[in-house]
């Protein structure tokens, strides 16, 4: 079973390109909301709701917003993959899609929309610092039976239908995200800032890339 973890803003169509080929047998999961308040208690309720009732034997793919370790239970017939994308520009896509389309249920888009917070003070949000390292969950790259990254989409999925036989036709197009532009004209000064407030990221971005053979 595969085990996609999809990481917030990573800036591909992959969940498309999942629900194509699965269909029925892809389980769509955004319940846990890792970035919100209170994530703690729903991962916790939805791991013991999974291990009591999940009945893996419906589903050939999970795919959504969880911690990747959410699905452990279900031993080594698991293969997790994920998309990673250059940090800054991915926190800088989050602000801009979050300035265009709030998610008021979560509490740190309510600071940026009441306060109308700077890109940098958004960055400095606790719960907006280093996304990718949490939601990867003390798993490494190496971990993973499949990483793309999001600046290199084409060979990324190249590489998946090499791995799996799924997306022979590369990635479902989709329209283009406002947020991905903006986030593309960060200034050297803003960039370098950002960077430092996600260092964990940084380097769980740079391992990829080295064991990807960049």
């Amino acid at each position: 079973m595969l085990i996609s973890v999809d990481v917030p803003k990573t800036g591909t169509a992959f969940s498309g390109l999942l629900q194509q080929h699965f269909g029925e047998r892809l389980l769509l999961d955004y319940a846990d909301r890792p970035l919100a308040e209170y994530s703690a208690w729903r991962r916790w309720s939805a791991r013991v709701q999974r291990v009591t009732a999940f009945d893996a034997s419906a589903y050939d793919c999970i795919h959504g917003h969880f911690l990747a370790d959410k699905y452990d239970f279900l031993g080594s017939a698991t293969r997790h993959v994920a998309w990673l994308r250059d940090p800054a520009q991915r926190v800088a896509s989050h602000y801009h899609l979050w300035r265009r389309v709030p998610d008021l249920r979560n509490a740190d888009c309510r600071r940026l929309v009441e306060r109308n917070l700077s890109l940098e003070e958004f960055a400095a949000l606790p719960r907006m610092r280093n996304v990718a390292t949490r939601f990867f969950a003390g798993k490494r790259p190496r971990d993973f039976f499949f990483i793309g990254l999001a600046e290199e989409a084409e060979s990324s999925i190249a590489r998946f239908h090499r791995l799996t036989g799924i997306g022979a036709q590369g990635l479902p197009a989709e329209n283009a995200d406002p947020s991905d532009a903006l986030a593309r004209e960060l200034s050297p000064v803003l960039r370098a800032r950002i960077e430092a407030l996600n260092r964990a990221d940084r380097a769980l971005y740079d391992e990829a890339a080295n064991l990807l053979g960049r």
